[in-house]
């Protein structure tokens, strides 16, 4: 079988091991018996458990001193055994109540007395459900997961450099298909097929590929528009491996690129230079953040750049593949970076309804300071 094949378990058991032990140890410094989890990501950063299903209702129940009791719908029973390590796995049939099932989880592992906690990742009407159904109030339990999951592990870096070789054949599928006269849609199609024929599962946040005055506002894609003489267009893809996410940005122009377009590009490739310069363990976000924003303001683009210059990246379900509710690159962030750490690096720019340019990395915190991910050149790419 060759290497990234095989179905089931992302990782060995040893390492579900660690993160369940870093997680009830955060537990246990707030009072905490039994954590209730919704979120498909941290199902599947403590379990395994990768479904596209994963919209339906799921709960992890983590308790301080048993195994984990999986809560999914009866039709995930199957895809949970095959890529999970739990024994415990409840279900309900689509006629019933999902909390109810919770509740019959609990009670049957002797934890529904217990002190209880849920993360609050689902909706306010789902949460005061289960705090009715169950009887009993729940402590809030967010976070505990997401302060585990921000430092990678080796294992997990390798699955970004996997995602990375299938992120590089789109971005080059893409670049090859742009001329005058395609559409966007038609690019995009390259793109897609490459990413998926070189190893690439369903993705955590679609391809952003968009041309001309398009590409001058932010998160716009492909829409069935045709390629002309002097366009920019700007692509954002990553393709996923074991649901991490490799990200990627670069730039390109339908013929030669027009001075505005190739000055405010080479303005963003500088600010990402030195955004990664500035990476290393024990820097605070916030002056990240300020390496990025001084080659802005220096190359007179303050006005097109108000925004962080980079956020984590991680275990991704749609609709994102970005960690920035656990870590960001941003001005009056004085979160330090640890070695581990994993982020999208973004400087990008638009003339509103114009023309938008950028370029980007997946890098990892090391203890020497940035590792790159992605092998890609930066360049502006003039097509046709």
């Amino acid at each position: 079988m060759q290497a990234g094949e095989s179905f089931g378990m992302a990782f060995p058991k040893d390492e579900y091991a660690q993160r369940l032990a870093a997680v009830r140890k955060g537990m246990a410094a707030r009072g905490i018996d039994v954590l209730l989890l919704f979120a498909p990501t941290n199902i599947f950063y403590l379990t395994g458990y990768n479904t596209v299903g994963y919209t339906n209702y799921q709960c992890l129940a983590v308790p301080a001193d048993k195994d984990p009791v999986l809560i999914v719908r009866l039709l995930e029973r199957p895809v949970a055994q095959a890529t999970t390590w739990l024994t415990s796995i409840v279900t309900y049939e689509d006629h019933e109540d999902p909390a109810g099932a919770v509740r019959r989880g609990l009670n049957d592992a002797g934890l529904a007395k217990r002190r209880l906690a849920a993360e609050q990742a689902s909706t306010a009407q789902e949460h005061g459900h289960l705090v009715e159904v169950l009887g009993t109030a729940l402590a809030d339990g967010s976070g505990l997961v997401e302060a585990v999951r921000v430092i990678k592990s080796p294992r997990e870096i390798e699955f970004f450099r996997s995602a990375a070789r299938c992120t590089e054949a789109g971005m080059q599928g893409a670049l090859d298909a742009i001329a005058p006269g395609k559409t966007e849609n038609e690019v995009a199609a390259e793109c897609y097929r490459a990413m998926i024929a070189a190893g690439s599962e369903f993705f955590s946040s679609q391809p952003i590929l968009t041309a001309g005055a398009k590409s001058g506002i932010a998160h716009t894609t492909s829409h069935r528009y045709t390629l002309r003489k002097g366009d920019a267009f700007l692509i954002e893809i990553g393709a996923v491996w074991n649901r991490y996410t490799a990200a990627l940005m670069r730039t390109a122009t339908v013929g030669p690129a027009s001075p505005a377009v190739r000055k405010m590009y080479d303005a963003c490739r500088e600010a990402l230079e030195a955004t990664i310069a500035a990476v290393r363990p024990g820097v605070r976000s916030q002056d990240v953040q300020a390496a990025c924003q001084a080659v802005i303001d220096r190359r007179g683009f303050e006005p097109n750049f108000r925004k962080r210059v980079g956020y984590s990246i991680g275990v991704g379900f749609a609709p994102g593949w970005g960690e920035g509710h656990i870590m960001d690159l941003k001005a009056h962030d004085t979160r330090e970076l640890r070695a581990g750490m994993v982020f999208h690096v973004v400087p990008a720019m638009r003339q509103n309804g114009e023309y938008g340019v950028g370029v980007s990395e997946t890098i990892a915190v090391t203890d020497k300071g940035a590792e790159v991910l992605v092998s890609f050149p930066r360049d502006l790419f003039e097509r046709g």
